[in-house]
């Protein structure tokens, strides 16, 4: 919340040129991420996803919510959100995938769902510190929930919801959760122990967000290497439609009551829900998902699908300083 209170009360010139300090910050290590992987050849992006998956993004998952209070209606709403970011994107979806000349349906995947694990952790947790990232960390964890049931199954293959139950971010999000529900009074020697495992998870969650955005990068390198071009017509029309409907989502989140402009006496409370604003604002512009771990046999992507993946990462980024602009001039300064 840290982050949120400066955009309020600095102004929104100098929020502006923060955040933008800050998105500025994670393209370059995203970059640095490219030339990492133009260096090595490109045979190390498994490597790193999988390191993102199964170690860093449940560490950085568990150090925010076990420091940060969220309540159950806030997760439900990020929640929701990503449900109906993909609702609102199966129209974009089957266009997309009744237009593929090899008939291929892994498309639905690829549009419909953002890639919330390499670029939207990291800048929710650089703009709106460990309160946005718990609220993102919900976000994702939908989102890979979609992805292993509704997403499979629309892209014709078999659902894995057996091996969603077993993915290290929902444990973690668990863990944290039942940590802070029960509070246990634990023996001397078992504090300090947990103290240390925590601390140890805390370092290793520093470290999740530079490696994030390397792995971004990596993956823009591979994709282009592997002849994807410049420009996609879809991931143009993506970037343009998602923004609307967060927009709509938070029209209507408003009528209805759940997050009023009304600052009343609680202005811990008012900020906490314009970040959660911000975050699917932002989640809006995600570019389309990356990760080749939900395709059969690690099957290669398409010439067509390899195009429309890089092309909306490199819109993601101009969607990502406008969105950006619009955040600090629109919800915090409102």
């Amino acid at each position: 919340m840290g982050t949120a209170t400066v955009i309020i009360s600095s102004g929104a010139i100098a929020a502006q040129f923060l955040s933008l300090r800050m998105l500025v910050t994670a393209m370059i290590i995203i970059v640095a991420g490219a030339l990492m992987a133009k260096w090595e050849g490109g045979g190390q992006q498994n490597t790193l996803a999988r390191l993102n998956s199964q170690i860093f993004i449940p560490c950085l998952i568990f150090a925010a919510l076990n420091r940060t209070p969220l309540a159950l209606p806030e997760a439900l709403t990020m929640g929701a959100g990503a449900l109906f970011f993909a609702l609102c994107s199966y129209p974009l979806a089957h266009w997309w995938v009744a237009r593929d000349p090899e008939g291929d349906q892994n498309g639905f995947i690829s549009m419909l769902f953002g890639s919330t694990s390499t670029i939207l952790l990291p800048l929710a947790y650089l703009l709106f510190g460990s309160q946005g990232l718990a609220k993102a960390a919900f976000f994702h964890l939908m989102n890979l929930f979609l992805i292993y049931t509704w997403g499979r199954w629309r892209a014709g293959h078999p659902t894995q919801l057996t091996a969603f139950l077993k993915t290290p971010t929902l444990h973690a999000v668990l863990l944290a959760l039942l940590l802070k529900l029960f509070e246990l009074e634990l023996p001397g020697q078992l504090q300090d122990l947990l103290w240390l495992v925590e601390k140890g998870i805390s370092m290793m969650a520093s470290g999740a967000l530079p490696i994030l955005l390397i792995s971004h990068g990596y993956a823009l390198y591979c994709l282009r290497s592997s002849g994807a071009a410049w420009w996609s017509g879809a991931a143009f029309l993506r970037m343009l439609w998602l923004p609307l409907v967060a927009t709509t989502l938070i029209l209507i989140l408003r009528a209805i009551g759940l997050a009023p402009l009304d600052k009343g006496y609680d202005l811990m409370h008012y900020l906490d829900l314009r970040t959660t604003e911000a975050i699917l604002l932002l989640a809006s512009a995600l570019p389309c998902t990356i990760s080749a771990f939900w395709r059969p046999g690690d099957s290669p992507l398409s010439k067509r699908d390899s195009s429309l993946l890089l092309s909306s990462a490199l819109l993601s980024i101009i969607a990502f300083g406008l969105l950006v602009f619009i955040i600090n001039r629109y919800i915090f300064n409102a």
